[in-house]
């Protein structure tokens, strides 16, 4: 009918996360119906997002009624492979940060501004932070993830590591989605940092000096992090007349432009238990050493499982169930963030070798499959993506076998 107005598209963002509030402001309410707000993170769910739009399930807000679904996060890869896996048409996906002007219910001003503004910030980060990567400025003294596991191998040492989720927690600050902040365990992680017994090595993330064997994002993000006082907070906490080693070792792939060093660093990792008895105290969810030949080698696997976030709280019974079935000889490998800074710590002053494996499984699956970037690992924790933190359950028969006990959950 002639003057008749035409319909809205319907749209839908997908990513609830830090850009979903820019892509909102971009979206013009005069041009479309802004239906509601997709996230996979389960814990966000039926929540409002800006009081106003519903933030739920993608299988759930996403149907025929939708015209258009809009990608919020800068890295997509990941939000794609689930459009494809449910079927949704291509010409309904809009990757925001690769979009053009062509929608019309988009206002491409509001990222050519956002990508100005970000470009000046991160300059500006790059240019406070150059004197440390020269050297000029003084930094901790931190030996590599090479000689750090050639010396475990040697003398059979154990290992507790600091990243910036554990700084963060000695601080008395909120870091890890997986630990919230806790007194005693701030007290306790100062307390290993601090020691110096001759068992254990205390690693700290290589941040604090040059980056160049970084990728660059990954670079940026350690400026990034060090910006806006961390660092002075950090290096207080720091004896730069101590020789520590770097906790990245366990993370030898996806930030570092050298791919082909990650698989040195896993060859010596699998020869400290090879042939070994080991037992992985770990998050559920984490499946280290399952669908990958990561733990081929060791002689016997046992497992104890610990609650995914906030294992801390579940310490004592964590730390009596690992003592009970370490024996001397048992080496412990421990996946669970902060707490097992802690752990690795303890085990080792009861004379039972113990090291903070970290994010290794996740870090050689990734290896294994020559990507580049944190994708998803069917059935696997992918800790660092709000995504893939909750995955569907392993059902493994060997990994049930190996499971000896189980601690609050």
């Amino acid at each position: 009918m002639a003057g008749e107005r035409k319909s809205l598209p319907t749209v839908a963002i997908w990513g609830a996360g830090k850009k979903c509030k820019m892509v909102v402001s971009a979206i013009r309410k005069d041009k479309c119906i802004l239906k509601g707000i997709a996230d996979s993170n389960r814990e966000r769910h039926h929540e409002r997002y800006m009081n106003q739009w519903l933030i739920d399930a993608p299988e759930k807000l996403i149907n025929q009624s939708i015209d258009y679904i809009i990608i919020s996060p800068e890295f997509s890869e990941t939000i794609l492979e689930q459009c494809r896996e449910m079927g949704i048409e291509e010409s309904k996906i809009i990757v925001y940060w690769e979009s053009d002007t062509e929608y019309d219910f988009i206002d491409g001003n509001v990222k050519k501004v956002y990508e100005l503004e970000e470009e000046l910030k991160k300059i500006k980060i790059r240019l406070n932070n150059l004197p440390y990567e020269l050297g000029i400025k003084p930094g901790p003294m931190i030996r590599s993830a090479e000689e750090l596991l050639e010396t475990i191998i040697k003398e059979k040492k154990s290992l507790s590591r600091y990243g910036d989720g554990e700084l963060e927690i000695m601080q008395n600050r909120s870091r890890p989605w997986f630990q919230e902040t806790d007194k005693k365990l701030a007290e306790r992680l100062k307390e290993v940092f601090n020691c110096k017994d001759q068992r254990i090595i205390i690693a700290l993330a290589n941040d604090f000096g040059n980056l160049d064997c970084f990728t660059e994002d990954s670079a940026d993000a350690i400026r990034q992090y060090l910006s806006q006082g961390i660092r002075e907070n950090v290096m207080q906490m720091i004896d730069l007349n101590r020789i520590y080693y770097d906790a990245y070792v366990s993370r030898p792939y996806i930030q570092y432009q050298d791919k082909a060093y990650a698989s040195h660093i896993f060859k010596l990792f699998k020869k400290i238990w090879k042939n070994r008895d080991i037992l992985v105290v770990e998050g559920r969810y984490a499946y280290n050493g399952i669908r990958n030949d990561l733990f081929q080698e060791a002689a016997s696997i046992r497992r104890v499982i610990a609650p995914a976030k906030n294992a801390f709280s579940m310490y004592d019974e964590i730390l009596a169930a690992a003592e009970k079935y370490a024996g001397k000889d048992t080496l412990a490998l421990i996946s669970l963030g902060p707490t097992a800074t802690v752990l690795a710590y303890d085990l080792a002053m009861k004379g039972i070798q113990a090291l903070d494996i970290g994010q290794l499984d996740n870090e050689y699956e990734w290896y294994m499959r020559g990507t580049d970037k944190k994708i998803k690992i069917p059935g696997k924790c992918v800790a660092e993506s709000v995504n893939y933190r909750i995955p569907d359950e392993i059902a493994d028969s060997l990994y049930e076998q190996q499971i000896i006990a189980r601690v609050g959950v």
